[in-house]
Parts: C-alpha cells; structure tokens; sequence
C-alpha cells in the first residue's frame, strides 16, 4: 500500500537499521535510516530510535534525548535496557507510544505502536490556514510542515469559505481578523468563518491578535472552537502539539440537507433581534459605529457585538454584504 508518511530510523548498529528498515517499507511507509543522531533533523511522522547511539559507551542515552527533540512527533524505542529503567522516561514523555525489546522482536508489535501513533495514516490530514499575513504563512508553513499535514491557504472569508465548500478538511486555523476584507477597519470575517466550520464539526483554532476577553469567550461559547492562541504568545512546540491534537480530534459528520424554514425564504432578516434590526438599517445607510452608537444611545463596543451578530447570523463576511441584504429585504431605505 502507499504511503505518504516518512519514519526516521536511528540506530547504531546496521543489521537493526535494516531489520526496522524491512518491516517498514513493506508496510508502506518511507523511510529516512541513520547510525546517529542526523543534523539536521529530517521531516518525519514518526520515529523508531535505539536508546544507546554509542557502542562504545554503555551509558549513552543519546536516542532519549532526541525523542524529547522530535516531540511533538511520536517516537517508538527500540532497546535492550530493561523495561524498569524507561518507566520513569515513558510516564513523562506522552509523545514516546512505547519502548520494543530487542530480544523478543516482532514487526505485528512495531506495527501496532506505528498505527497507534499514526491513526490517519492512510493519507495526510488536510489543514484550512485562513490568513493574510504571509509572514505568519510561513510560519505555519515551517511548524506544520514537518509533520507531513497538507496546509491549503486562504487570506479572504470568500475564498475560505469556497475551499470549505469544496474540499473535506480534518482542521482549520483561522485568525479572526482579515485586512484584506472590504471592511478592514471593523472586520471579524474570522467569527463568519467559526460558524460554517462550527457547522460542519470542523476542530477549528483561533491564531489571532484579538486577544480579548470577550472575543475569546465568543469563540468557545458560541462556536465551540478547539483552542485560542494569541499571536504575542505564539509558541511553536506547543502550537504543532495542539494541531495534532485537533487532527485527532476530527469526527466528520455525514453532510445532510436540511430544509430552509418558509419563514426564513420570505424574510432573511427573521433571525435578527429588534435591536439588531435597527444597527443593521444604520449601517446600510451608510453610518459608522460611531454614528450608530449616537444614534441609539449605546457605546460604539455594544454596537460591534451588534454588527458581529448580525453578520454571524446572515451568513456574511462584510458590511457591505450585510447592506445588500438589507436593502433587498427593504430596510434602511
């Protein structure tokens, strides 16, 4: 069968190499094999390391310290030490599946760790990376691309959105605030985006600037995102473990029609509250938030909640686009 996934292979003594390396590639996988720790470091789904990468030095304990390197990837040991001297190593390190004695060797065994540590082996998981920064593109293209996950961009609600509808993803990151929206000043395109993955059972994680408490809130209580990371607190071992976890997480659901209420065909705006009814018809005459916010009597931040509402609950991105509505359906004339 055919695979995409690489496993590293290190191990100082060439008969075990080739031993792991046969097992592997007739199971399908690629393999990257090496008698010491490489520099650099391949891409790799997962390893099989010995514990001792030195003959000639009894305490060397050289493949340790590269599963805690590799982590988040997992890694299975291949040792002769007794079991009793890893159990401390394996209970602190969650990413080590398991260690495999040298003198009962099986490749069921082996097998069985790699498909434990690799449940969607069958092919690499699909990633939505919805951002307009491309500095921040290449940071996720460097973070994830190790990890063997196909990374398909977007910088629009638009254009995510038409990926969405066209291609299965197993996760998405999103960052709630897109400047390449015709609204840059007051966009959160993001949340529009949280609420058609929210709807296709999409683990979703928010990578934003908008670090505030009531934007964080609103992710996990209203669209049940997976994880909020804020961008100053970036941190990259951490963010890859949280994707894998995401990954793992994916449960797809079987995509059914549901019937639109005759109700909503007649009036689009049924949904919106009586006060979200009147920031709407403000904002497709034209006025600001401001001017919204003197209008009604209430703080410009309660009138974004507003408009973010508002555009969550008629399935658009923009202003703009909340204005056509509107004007369709005959208010703010």
């Amino acid at each position: 069968m055919a695979n995409s996934q690489t496993i590293l292979i290190v191990d100082d003594d060439p008969s075990w190499r080739q031993t792991v390396a046969d097992v592997l590639t007739d199971a399908g996988y690629k393999i990257a094999s090496f008698p010491r720790i490489p520099d650099p470091i391949p891409a790799c789904q997962a390893a099989v390391l010995d514990v001792s990468l030195d003959p000639s030095n009894s305490a060397n304990r050289d493949g340790l310290m590269l599963a805690q390197r590799l982590a988040p990837v997992p890694v299975i040991l291949l040792t002769g030490l007794p079991e009793g001297e890893l159990a401390d190593f394996l209970r602190s390190h969650p990413s080590v599946m398991g260690r495999i004695d040298k003198a009962g060797f099986r490749k069921e065994g082996l097998l069985s760790l790699l498909d434990r540590a690799l449940p969607k082996s069958a092919s690499a998981a699909k990633i939505l990376v919805v951002e307009d920064d491309p500095g921040w593109r290449d940071i996720y293209s460097d973070v994830l691309g190790q990890s063997g996950f196909e990374l398909q961009f977007a910088v629009s609600y638009g254009e995510a959105r038409g990926l969405l509808q066209r291609t299965r993803f197993q996760a998405a990151i999103v960052d709630l605030h897109l400047i390449s929206s015709s609204d840059p000043e007051e966009n959160r395109d993001g949340f529009a985006l949280l609420r058609v993955a929210a709807q296709r059972n999409l683990p979703t994680i928010v990578v934003s600037a908008l670090g505030a408490p009531d934007d964080i809130d609103r992710a996990y209580d209203e669209f049940g995102v997976f994880a909020f990371v804020e961008k100053e607190a970036f941190d990259r071992k951490g963010f890859a473990q949280t994707v894998e976890e995401a990954v793992r997480s994916y449960e797809p659901q079987p995509e059914t029609p549901s019937a639109e209420p005759e109700s909503a065909k007649e009036d689009p705006l049924s949904s919106l509250t009586d006060r979200e009814r009147e920031v709407l018809a403000l904002l497709a005459q034209g006025h600001t938030n401001r001017q919204i916010a003197e209008a009604l009597t209430i703080t410009p931040n309660t009138v974004k909640k507003h408009v973010d509402h508002v555009l969550q609950k008629l399935g658009v991105g923009t202003r703009s686009a909340a204005a056509a509505i509107a004007a369709r359906a005959g208010l703010g004339k």
